[in-house]
């Protein structure tokens, strides 16, 4: 296709590379297969890739993992997927303390290498063996170390990133955190890591009220609850078979009056906590962003539905809520029960909440995740003026927006 460039267009690659972790039952009909998939070995692979796009007037879409559920990486309308998993190489400066990645470098690799140098992640996702660089910068994510150090673009300091126009590295990392390849294909991220300290996790059996208070007044890197019903959930999944309590984690470099034993075995299950693959299709997911004051009445507001949720704290005194809804086919359509995301994020939003990210989706969300939003808009036009760089991501267009509107979320 491109000279040089690796290209796969048998259909099982195109199908693979056509869907991520979540297919709402409303929309999915709607989806097209990637007619092609690239897999750019360096940066000037990108930049052929755009431009051969820009001359056939074809949609690209950047992929990573596909580990969010989004939609952010479907190609909807068609087009060639980019798929950057081998450009996977990073380097780090231990005197800076700054991670210099591609954007398929996973996680938890460049994690084993930070340690062996006395060095470790500030923030990182709990899809971390598997997530890459640059799909949770393109996501803007929240994770492990959210306590302390934020999303994942308050700690990466500058951005290399290849558009129609050529390369451009950039300090402005809020043109391109969280809007998933819409504005420019992420090349090469220059991310503050730090030094590696021994920490210890302590469990508490306490209420989402006192959690919270627990917390933000603890002064500690990390911190996680797991209300009852997740953790009922949990362990039906795994083989530990933890106290089916309201249980916070919280993760620091003090002694803290907690059980070490149970916050471990917690701790040391962060990972993909879940397993929602091993749940298989009939489990949906909720995620939003609630102030923390807030949380034990979204907890409250929701329950009714029998999901179980798990919390992690957010330094601005915020919590990312991921919420499950066991599927019942003998008591309702998946399609029908498919409802509760929608009611899980207008709860959120009469309590001050968001969206944890917009993507395809949950497009018109996206005034409210992003404060700039109309400066993102005239900047993608400045850059895209074809609209072929991811679209109808993070900017709404087409049907499945207008879908998505009926169904009452906006």
């Amino acid at each position: 296709m491109i000279e040089g460039v690796p290209f796969r267009d048998d259909f099982l690659e195109r199908y693979l590379c056509s869907h991520d972790v979540s297919s709402p039952p409303l929309i999915k009909r709607f989806f097209k297969i990637a007619d092609g998939v690239f897999q750019p070995e360096k940066e000037e692979d990108v930049l052929r890739i755009l431009k051969f796009a820009e001359k056939k007037k074809i949609p690209v879409i950047p992929r990573g993992a596909a580990t969010s559920g989004y939609g952010g990486v479907i190609p909807v309308r068609g087009g060639f997927v980019v798929d950057f998993t081998r450009m996977d190489r990073f380097e780090i400066d231990e005197d800076g303390r700054i991670l210099v990645s591609e954007p398929g470098a996973v996680w938890w690799d460049i994690e084993r290498e930070l340690n062996k140098k006395g060095l470790t992640l500030r923030v990182y996702p709990t899809s971390a063996f598997s997530s890459t660089v640059g799909g949770w910068i393109a996501q803007n994510g929240y994770g492990v170390g959210s306590l302390a150090y934020g999303s994942i673009a308050e700690n990466v300091t500058r951005l290399r990133v290849a558009d129609f126009r050529g390369v451009n590295e950039t300090e402005n990392i809020h043109l391109y955190a969280g809007l998933e390849g819409t504005t420019g294909m992420i090349t090469k991220a220059w991310i503050e890591v730090k030094e590696f300290e021994e920490m210890q996790a302590y469990a508490f059996h306490v209420s989402p009220e006192k959690a919270v208070k627990l917390v933000f007044s603890s002064d500690s890197y990390s911190a996680l609850f797991l209300d009852e019903k997740y953790i009922r959930m949990k362990n039906s999944v795994h083989s530990t078979q933890i106290p089916e309590k309201d249980t916070l984690v919280v993760v620091s470099k003090k002694k803290l009056d907690g059980d070490e034993s149970l916050g471990n075995e917690i701790w040391e299950a962060r990972f993909y906590p879940m397993k929602i693959k091993r749940l298989g299709p009939g489990i949906i997911p909720a995620e939003v962003i609630i102030p923390s004051e807030r949380l034990s009445e979204y907890l409250q507001r929701i329950s009714g539905w029998n999901a179980g949720s798990e919390v992690w704290f957010i330094k601005e005194k915020l919590c990312a809520v991921l919420s499950f809804l066991p599927w019942d086919e003998r008591k309702a359509s998946y399609t029908y029960q498919w409802r509760f995301a929608v009611k899980a994020l207008k709860t959120a939003k009469k309590l001050g909440g968001r969206s944890y990210s917009s993507g395809l989706y949950l497009s018109r969300e996206s005034k409210e995740i992003f404060p700039g939003y109309n400066e993102l808009l005239r900047f993608k036009k400045e850059v895209d003026p074809h609209n072929l760089l991811n679209p109808v991501k993070v900017f709404p267009s087409g049907i499945i927006s207008k879908i998505m509107a009926l169904a009452g979320v906006f």
